[in-house]
């Protein structure tokens, strides 16, 4: 198991990542303080948790603590402010109590406590009126949540039945809903904050009552200190304050090679923002935020460095709100935005990410020149990228604290790339969906068969849809998990739990969790990709049957437990699925992707029924097979005539070509679109389902002539609908879902409709319902944490997470992706 949870002595804790000035001596004794404060509180010693009493220092509700908290805190940093009075630079701290006051935006979460700098005060302002119910002593500490300006966060609890991290010396985190939720709120504040800013870790604070504890979190893991009493020995608290308030911005986490825009960098901006034909409203939702609000943008704009490895050219990019924000708190954490070329006056694509250091692993930039000089068509074209350096190349550390355990540090890198693409669910027509579909198809043979590179991520999130001036194209994406022949060949897994997407991981290695990765593996995702839209935004049987619809979609792309050795397992609808041949629902009024899909289903079909099953039981423990048991166009009229010639006539260019380089043949004779018996694995190769998708292209006659309606998405009609947004958090929490997670979050299946899995936990407990997305706490998941999935696990620790949001309270589900149902991170 790896745990992305260490907790540290004190007073190492301090030397390794907040350790102050040399020589300094700190005392909050009023004979050792300045004359204008010795009158001023630096303890908590009147400070009571009697539930009867009245008195004015008892605290029997949070908002108690926040009115007794929030004046010694601010004391403390007006304190370093005065003893700062002679730097001209200095930016002083605030404390504010953003407890109930949410920012302008659809995030329902706000943290009870937030620091903010001077120079970003505008940004917590409220209002006289939203100030009405505080009481006078309190008013100049209220604020609204700005996760763009906040310094750090905290957490205050008080209940007992709340506390969530535990009060003895030892890590052992309660294990009650109450305690999943508070780490839950906890890790959502930290969440929010990496993402929204340009951070290469964060510092936090946790109180319960009178106990304390510190946090700093990066990329790999949360290191945290015991729980201290702050009352009678405040010392370790206001320390922590002082330190914060005199720490540089690089001692504070943040990444000097992102600094806020100037007026002069805006103004070119401003200047080169408008007549983008496709992209504009791409780059509007970027920047309009940040330009129309100045400074107090909820989004603000930042100058951002990318150091190019190979030329070690150093290139200017504004960025604002990201397209793809990335909202994980561990692993990669990649954001993708709509980036402003400094130098190039255009827009482009900015790639930002941890990239795990390993072996294993190969820099995106590097495999990108790779396909390249191996002429790989439908790929992105690199304007530049590298690792992020400033006096050296910025990396975590907090593995190297953690003992007894594989965590892999990471290095933060950027990559640009020429194109700004639609995402996959923008097609028009179901044509169109495998048009686009077919591109990356041809992308990932001809990178495997020419290059050499297996990409190792197949899903919706990395197939894109460029609408360029030479036509229309799909783009394959995101090649970051990608491994070279010689390794894949090599048939050894290098983590657990392995790279993909949940929704579009192969039935075969969600049944089988040990197994090493396959060419098969990549090539049936594609097959998940075309089904998942299929139910998604076409009519079909299962519509109208809304329990059976949603326990349907859970069971075949959802669902994921844990074994007690910690491995992930599910969807077990999807492996009954590929040997079966049955897609399991049927079109209505698409009769030419129906039969699509049918043709895919007999090649998959094919390829299972040749597998020797008594061989492949070596690749998962007994537990896993003895828990494993089957579960119970009116808008448009714009059809594939209508996709631009030359846009079907480059494709099939490229079709042609394919078919000669790769040696393609019909396995009937009869060419594509036959009626064909399959036989054999025919997953190992590329063969059948070129055949399919190439047929139904060439074949444009009696596609559907209906236009997907923009808003049209059949999940969010499901009963009890939940998106798990990629938040990789606090194993065994809950929180909320924002609204922009709602709008595309795929279903939850109702607490009474559940297919019951039967599981064991790593510490023996049984549980029944492998749906984690309601029930159950989240496994760790192992070394590059890249599964992009949902979670099931009883361990009390942090670890590298994948969080669900669930509307109200929702378990935050396990593991890194950045996303899982719906949207990994790209």
């Amino acid at each position: 198991m790896i745990a992305s949870l260490h907790q540290e002595d004190v007073n190492k804790w301090f030397s390794d990542w907040l350790p102050g000035r040399d020589g300094e001596e700190l005392s909050f004794e009023s004979k050792d303080l300045p004359e204008a404060f010795k009158d001023k509180l630096f303890n908590f010693d009147d400070v009571t948790f009697k539930k009867k009493s009245d008195g004015p220092t008892n605290i029997r509700v949070e908002k108690d603590l926040y009115k007794v908290l929030c004046p010694v805190i601010q004391n403390v940093f007006d304190l370093a402010a005065h003893r700062s009075s002679g730097n001209a630079d200095y930016d002083a701290l605030h404390i504010k109590d953003t407890s109930v006051w949410k920012e302008e935006s659809d995030y329902l979460q706000c943290p009870d406590l937030s620091i903010h700098r001077t120079s970003a005060a505008e940004a917590f302002c409220l209002d006289d009126k939203s100030k009405k119910n505080v009481v006078d002593a309190h008013k100049c500490f209220v604020g609204r949540t700005a996760y763009s300006w906040t310094l750090l966060p905290g957490e205050i609890k008080v209940d007992k039945s709340k506390e969530g991290f535990g009060t003895t010396p030892t890590l052992d985190l309660p294990d009650t809903d109450d305690a999943r939720q508070t780490r839950g709120q906890f890790a959502e504040y930290v969440t929010e904050i990496l993402s929204r800013q340009h951070r290469r870790f964060t510092f936090a604070f946790y109180i319960y009552r009178n106990l304390a504890r510190l946090f700093v979190v990066d990329r790999v893991a949360a290191v945290m200190t015991p729980p201290f009493d702050y009352i009678k020995t405040p010392m370790t608290l206001l320390k922590f304050f002082y330190r914060l308030a005199e720490a540089d911005a690089w001692g504070l986490g943040y990444d000097p090679t992102a600094v806020l825009a100037s007026p002069s960098d805006i103004s070119i901006l401003r200047d080169h923002k408008l007549n983008h034909g496709a992209i504009q409203t791409f780059i509007n939702d970027a920047v309009d935020g940040a330009l129309n609000h100045d400074l107090v943008s909820l989004w603000p704009l930042y100058k951002v460095e990318v150091c190019d490895h190979k030329l070690k050219k150093k290139s200017y990019f504004l960025i604002g709100k990201p397209r793809t924000p990335g909202p994980s708190m561990f692993g990669r954490a990649t954001k993708g935005f709509v980036a402003f070329d400094l130098v190039e006056h255009d827009f482009v694509w900015l790639k930002d990410s941890w990239r795990v250091v390993s072996e294993h692993s190969h820099p995106e930039w590097e495999v990108y020149e790779r396909l390249k000089s191996s002429n790989v068509q439908n790929i992105a074209t690199i304007r530049c990228g590298g690792d992020v350096h400033d006096c050296t190349i910025q990396s975590t550390s907090s593995q190297d604290l953690i003992t007894g355990c594989r965590l892999k540090g990471r290095i933060h890198s950027r990559l640009v790339i020429n194109e700004i693409g639609f995402p996959l669910e923008t097609y028009e027509t179901s044509f169109e969906l495998i048009f686009i579909v077919l591109s990356a198809f041809i992308a990932h043979e001809q990178a495997w068969k020419k290059a050499h590179v297996l990409h190792r991520d197949i899903s919706k999130n990395n197939m894109l849809i460029l609408h360029g001036k030479n036509g229309t194209r799909g783009l394959l994406i995101d090649w970051d998990l990608c491994k070279y022949e010689d390794e894949v060949n090599a048939r050894t897994a290098t983590n657990v739990n392995r790279s993909g997407t949940w929704q579009f991981i192969s039935a075969l290695r969600l049944q089988y969790p040990k197994k090493y990765y396959e060419v098969a593996d990549d090539i049936e995702s594609f097959v998940h990709v075309i089904t998942w839209h299929a139910l998604r935004y076409h009519h079909h049987d299962l519509l109208g049957m809304e329990d059976s619809f949603t326990i349907f979609v859970h069971d075949m792309f959802l669902q994921c437990s844990t074994s007690p050795e910690g491995l992930l397992y599910g969807c077990h609808r999807k492996w009954e699925s590929m040997r079966s041949g049955e897609a399991g629902f049927k079109l209505i009024s698409d009769e030419k992707l129906q039969k699509v899909i049918d043709k895919l289903m007999r090649i998959c079909k094919s390829h299972y029924q040749s597998l020797n099953l008594d061989e492949l039981e070596k690749f998962r423990p007994p537990s896993i097979r003895e828990a494993v048991t089957a579960p119970e166009g009116q808008n448009g009229s714009k059809g594939p005539s209508e996709l631009r010639k030359q846009d079907l006539g480059s494709l099939l260019a490229i079709i042609s070509a394919a078919s000669v380089d790769d040696n393609h043949t019909h396995s009937d004779g009869t060419g594509p679109g036959s009626t064909t018996t399959y036989c054999g694995r025919t997953l190992d190769n590329h063969t059948h389902i070129f055949e399919v998708l190439v047929g139904a292209i060439q074949d444009s006659d009696g596609w559907s002539k209906e236009t997907k309606p923009i808003d049209r998405d059949y999940f969010a009609k499901l009963l009890d609908v939940n998106l798990t947004a990629g938040r990789r958090t606090i194993v065994g929490t809950q929180s909320h879902t924002t609204s922009s997670q709602k709008r595309s979050r795929p279903p939850q299946v109702p607490e009474n409709k559940k297919t019951k899995w039967s599981r064991t936990s790593r510490s023996g407990a049984r549980a029944v319902g492998g749906n984690a997305t309601s029930t159950s706490e989240l496994a760790a998941v192992s070394e590059e944490d890249d599964v992009d999935c949902l979670a099931a696990a009883d361990d009390g620790v942090i670890e590298d997470l994948q969080g669900e949001m669930q509307v109200g309270s929702a378990l935050i589900a396990h593991q890194h992706p950045d996303e899982a149902l719906s949207l990994d991170e790209k």
